[in-house]
């Protein structure tokens, strides 16, 4: 695409294309009085009323008739010329608007925008001694230099927009005047523009497609203009959805798959960015659920989800790909967002598609023409709900519409599905590892509120429904006492979610009730965890065996312990229930994740050392960043936080050690040993010149952390076991 100049989209003056639009409707205007004219003084005169008899007289009728219809078809053309100029103003108005702003947004941020659109950092602006600075900072020319590439990527962008919306106007302009065409007549079936125009053009480009037949460069080029300019408009999602059918919409997206990936074939680039723009065409079609359009567009993928996409090719019926695998891979490729309900109402129609069959995708062959295939849709509209918070709560809520059971199934009951790679000789290669990489960015979506990769997860807060989530979760994955298996890709996303409950689980480790009433406690509209002790021992054991993993809840408790000693009144005087206490159950929340950091050493295995080694490293990696669990960090907490680390990462490994030579270990107090580090720092951080203050918060860490690490490794089943 030959773009149009920087200079020329800003200086345009979109008004002349009003006139011109206004001029061809008045265009249309006159037509109609010269179609009125002849209707109402000629044709009464040639016509069959006994004004004019004869052969001259009918063939004059037939000529002025003939007329007459052209004047009709001017019409038709002229008011579509005129609609075409009105859609290509505002789509030209607005991409020149986006344009002006991100000018003005670049040159605000000290940036120079030359007249081909250039941006670079306007050093020369900066007042003498701030640009000498710069000179030899390499790190601030580098972010200067980043900023200014970003500017110039978004200018480039809005001159593209403004440049498709000139060649749609352009090749709209030549299809209504039937450019080329060697009839010299007026198109009385000219089409103007808007959304709805552009849908059936896109239908009519799309369905070629669908079909298995090609498209001219041109041709595919314009079905890339429609569907990027229009995949955000309701109005022309479902003007196109409709023409090609729920069917057919799969089959299409089927069809640019297996283009894609075709080694030989042509335009693969354009191929892969319709297949985009069809995924964000789809969710803009789909954002009000309760239009008829989105209704029927519904029921009808409920029936072709189940129908084999793949049986039109050459033995596609022994190898069936289903609607819904194919709809699932196709959405992958947006990058425009699904609504919160059609992703719901998706996710419902997948899991009673594989409940009425739970055989249909239980085990599927590796697709070469299809390499991407989402071969589990169950999984794959769980991984799109990963990119929507608000989904993911809806969806797995177990209070929400239908989700009573989704997590127990999902967690505990489904079998998930394996896929093989057939060989020449001997049986089939099998995958028999299962894949859950979007039930686990599902799971930290809806427990945390925030997308995976992307939050802060540093201590909430969590709304109800979220809570709820994280609470279910729990109890789906300790619901027969295994807490502690649990599936590879779901360690560290559950890592992540239950570090932002860390006030939550520091609370229920330290009070340390062994089964609580389950369920959410509400306090001022948000949302806490308040379940039993053990099922939450044995899950954090479970999600421990990721060193990264262990090294993340450890980093947010110690955050909080920190956060907490800081808080003790440091006055002498004061009652010492408020600091006996409070010191007691930091301990005891320490001693819990001591036993289940021995837990997973005590496992006779023969990477203890690896785990060991890993979990020091990343728990190291992480001084500095933690503070983020601490909702307000003042300078003791700030100081605290990191305070032994180095000791507690060599306790760590001292204890794999003993564990590898002994087959048990006693030097299991890691945490405890940091604690007091954390104590001592308190103690000198309020003036205190001997150790006697900081030694009896020590003192009481210790009695709790007895208990806690007892506690935890009774709930692991390692009674009175070191």
């Amino acid at each position: 695409m030959s773009l149009l100049g920087f200079e020329d989209v800003m200086k345009a003056d979109p008004s002349a294309m009003a006139k011109a639009a206004a001029d061809w409707t008045a265009m249309a205007g006159k037509y109609q009085q010269i179609q009125h004219r002849l209707e109402n003084e000629v044709l009464s005169v040639t016509g069959n009323q006994g004004l004019w008899m004869g052969s001259t007289a009918f063939a004059a009728n037939a000529h002025v008739n003939q007329t007459r219809q052209q004047s009709i078809d001017a019409q038709t053309e002229a008011k579509a010329v005129a609609s075409i100029i009105t859609d290509a103003k505002n789509d030209f108005e607005e991409a020149q608007k986006k344009l002006k702003q991100a000018v003005a947004d670049a040159q605000a941020d000290g940036m120079k925008v030359t007249g081909t659109g250039a941006v670079m950092f306007d050093v020369g602006a900066l007042d003498p001694a701030t640009r000498q600075d710069y000179r030899h900072d390499r790190d601030y020319q580098q972010e200067r230099s980043e900023a200014a590439g970003k500017w110039a990527q978004k200018i480039k962008i809005y001159v593209e927009e403004a440049t498709a919306a000139d060649q749609r106007a352009a090749l709209q302009l030549r299809r209504a005047a039937k450019v080329g065409d060697l009839v010299n007549e007026f198109n009385g079936q000219a089409v103007g523009g808007g959304d709805e125009a552009d849908g059936k053009r896109a239908a009519d480009l799309a369905s070629r497609l669908k079909d298995g037949k090609n498209l001219s460069a041109e041709e595919l080029a314009e079905l890339n203009n429609l569907m990027k300019a229009n995949s955000g408009s309701p109005v022309y999602g479902q003007t196109l959805l409709n023409a090609l059918g729920p069917e057919g919409t799969l089959l299409l997206a089927d069809e640019l798959e297996v283009r894609i990936n075709d080694r030989d074939g042509k335009n693969k680039g354009e191929y892969g960015e319709l297949q985009t723009n069809l995924a964000n065409t789809i969710g803009g079609a789909t954002r009000d659920t309760n239009s008829k359009f989105y209704q029927d567009f519904r029921k009808g993928l409920q029936e072709a989800g189940v129908k084999n996409i793949n049986e039109r090719h050459f033995g596609g019926k022994s190898e069936p790909i289903y609607g819904y695998q194919t709809l699932t891979t196709l959405l992958q490729h947006g990058n425009a967002g699904y609504g919160s309900q059609f992703l719901n109402d998706l996710g419902t129609d997948v899991l009673k598609a594989e409940r009425d069959d739970k055989n249909r995708w239980s085990s599927h062959q590796f697709n070469g023409p299809r390499p991407d295939l989402v071969f589990d849709p169950v999984d794959g509209v769980l991984k799109l709900m990963g990119q929507n918070p608000e989904a993911a709560t809806q969806f797995l809520d177990p209070k929400g519409p239908g989700a009573e059971d989704r997590l127990k199934y999902l967690l505990r009951d489904r079998e998930w599905p394996t896929s093989y790679v057939n060989t020449l000789y001997g049986p089939p290669m099998i995958d028999k590892t299962t894949h859950q990489d979007g039930l686990a960015a599902a799971l930290e979506a809806a427990a945390t509120g925030d997308v995976p990769g992307e939050g802060t997860h540093n201590g909430g807060p969590h709304t109800p429904a979220q809570a709820r989530v994280m609470e279910g979760v729990i109890a789906a994955l300790d619901g027969d006492g295994k807490g502690s298996e649990i599936h590879d890709d779901l360690k560290m996303p559950l890592a992540n979610a239950l570090s932002d409950y860390v006030d939550d689980t520091h609370k229920i480790l330290s009070d340390h009730v062994s089964s609580g009433s389950g369920g959410v406690r509400e306090e001022n509209g948000e949302g806490h965890l308040d379940g039993g002790a053990d099922s939450l021992v044995r899950v954090l054991r479970g999600v421990s065996e990721e060193p990264e993993a262990y090294a993340m809840l450890y980093g947010a408790e110690r955050a909080k312990a920190a956060e907490l000693i800081a808080a003790l009144p440091p006055d002498p005087r004061a009652d010492r229930d408020v600091v006996d206490l409070p010191a007691q159950r930091i301990g005891t929340a320490l001693g819990a994740y001591d036993a289940i950091r021995s837990d997973v050493i005590l496992d006779d295995k023969d990477d203890r050392m690896e785990w060991a080694d890993k979990t020091s490293s990343f728990a190291s990696s992480m001084n500095g960043t933690v503070t983020g669990f601490i909702p307000e960090v003042g300078d003791i907490a700030g100081t605290l936080v990191d305070m032994g680390i180095e000791k507690w990462a060599d306790d760590v490994k001292k204890d794999a050690q003993d564990a590898g030579n002994q087959g048990s270990s006693d030097h299991h107090f890691a945490a405890l040993n940091q604690s007091k580090e954390m104590a001592l720092g308190w103690g000198r951080a309020n003036g205190y010149t001997t150790d006697d203050r900081a030694d009896l918060v020590y003192s009481n860490m210790a009695t709790g952390h007895t208990s806690g690490h007892a506690n935890a490794m009774s709930a692991l089943g390692r009674n009175g076991q070191q």
